[in-house]
């Protein structure tokens, strides 16, 4: 609780070095957060607030995904004077109602935070957005996410008439019969998979990694992407939807559709579009992964929302440097940067292989947990895993000798150069994903 009230204090706050304040806050309060990760397996209350090991997860990574945004929009907002203090404002508005949303027990309060953090994304979006685009990239956000989220209000509202009760405790505990046709139940969750997103209703999502701005990008990849995905979780153990007629349908959906957009990803031209393409491959994975029922699918799921946060949030990163440098995200356009900058070179590679699940970080134990969940589930799930694992090497290795390898371009060689708050920015997104090898056992106290 002292931690919300710290941040509507931010948020009010108007002094000097506000833009400091807030970073610092952010940074420090993610350190905080990590004595989360060894609560009781009950879980934390504090009145509507409650926090587990799934919650604490999500949260640092809320907290650090959030600092990680306004260093690295650091140049692009804070040195040219662009709106600096709304935008820090948004930022920070945006973290507290992603953690209100991760602690809530309220079903009304669930849905209302899970609406309202697309208010400062889509502000993100249209005021700091580079392209005339963004427009039309906020509009089909709202559209995809409003639309498909109004069915979760109706199906809300109708469990507490018949139960008399808006706290998810009461059907987790209580077993109260919800006396609803599987269909409505169906619908409900159908909010979670669009924002997850699903694959056929995912076109959201890569016009608005194109047309965001690099804190855009991070929050739509490092965050936003998880809420999908956390409700599920919660939906899916609350209600006990374990006997679920379509589950198999969504599956096959998920990770075909992740099958498909990993070819996609091996013919982009774009940088940014390839990285938003390869989140849909791996969300399809982790939602297969928690439709299997088995526990090893559902850690493996949570620690994959974790790890590609980071991975994929770092990816932008990398891909907003190279545009700062020479003003274009077009693969054609980049080559030979391994003989200019061999140190942003080893960040490029060490990305690449995070994001296809190689050693030594941690999304490679994520892919192992999921790829076992879906071999128990059916063996013939091993064809499509074969496949991912193939393709998605593939496309990450295309991403990385497109712009390492080959002749540099005349146009770009006496304008790059790279600085400390640069080298930072990619050590922060790297260093948790190797440090988090150490130890993931807490997962097995997640359900």
């Amino acid at each position: 609780m002292g931690m919300i009230f710290s941040l509507i204090l931010l948020l009010l706050m108007k002094v000097n070095n506000l833009w400091e304040m807030r970073f610092w806050f952010m940074m420090i309060f993610s350190f905080f957060s990590l004595k989360y990760l060894s609560v009781e397996e009950w879980g934390l209350y504090n009145y509507y607030l409650y926090i587990d090991i799934l919650s604490s997860i999500l949260v640092l990574l809320s907290f650090w995904v959030s600092g990680l945004m306004m260093l690295a929009s650091y140049r692009s907002v804070k040195e040219n004077n662009n709106k600096t203090m709304f935008f820090s404002f948004i930022v920070l508005l945006l973290c507290m109602v992603i953690i209100l949303f991760f602690m809530m027990t309220s079903l009304l309060l669930f849905y209302l935070f899970f609406e309202v953090s697309l208010l400062p994304t889509v502000m993100l979006i249209l005021g700091w957005g580079y392209q005339p685009e963004r427009l039309r990239a906020g509009l089909y956000l709202m559209l995809y996410t409003v639309f498909a989220s109004l069915p979760l209000l109706l199906g809300i509202l109708m469990i507490s008439e018949k139960n008399g009760s808006y706290m998810m405790d009461m059907f987790k505990y209580n077993k109260i019969n919800l006396n609803m046709s599987m269909i409505w139940l169906s619908v409900m969750l159908f909010a979670f998979l669009v924002k997850l997103p699903l694959y056929s209703m995912h076109l959201w999502l890569p016009k608005a990694h194109v047309e965001a701005p690099i804190a855009g990008s991070m929050v739509l990849a490092g965050i936003l992407l998880k809420l999908g995905g956390y409700g599920l979780i919660r939906f899916l153990y609350t209600f006990s939807f374990m006997n679920l007629y379509f589950d198999e349908l969504i599956m096959v959906i998920c990770l075909w559709g992740g099958v498909l957009t990993s070819f996609i990803c091996v013919g982009q031209s774009d940088i940014k579009s390839l990285i938003a393409y390869s989140s849909i491959g791996h969300m399809g994975m982790m939602a297969g992964g928690l439709f299997t029922k088995f526990m090893c699918g559902w850690e493996g799921g949570i620690l994959m929302m974790f790890s590609h946060g980071l991975c994929s949030s770092g990816l932008f990163c990398l891909s907003n440097m190279l545009y700062e440098k020479i003003n274009s995200r077009s693969l054609f356009l980049c080559g030979g940067m391994l003989n200019i900058s061999s140190t942003m070179s080893l960040f490029w590679f060490m990305m690449c292989i995070s994001n296809m699940g190689a050693p030594p970080f941690i999304n490679m134990v994520s892919e192992v947990l999921l790829f076992i969940s879906l071999y128990l589930y059916s063996q013939i799930l091993l064809i499509i895993i074969l496949i991912m694992v193939f393709v998605g090497g593939v496309y990450n290795l295309v991403l990385y000798v497109s712009i390492q390898c080959g002749n540099d371009m005349s146009f770009y060689n006496v304008i790059y150069s790279e600085n400390s708050s640069e080298y930072l920015l990619v050590l922060l997104h790297l260093f948790p994903l190797l440090v988090f090898m150490l130890n993931v056992g807490y997962l097995s106290g997640v359900m």
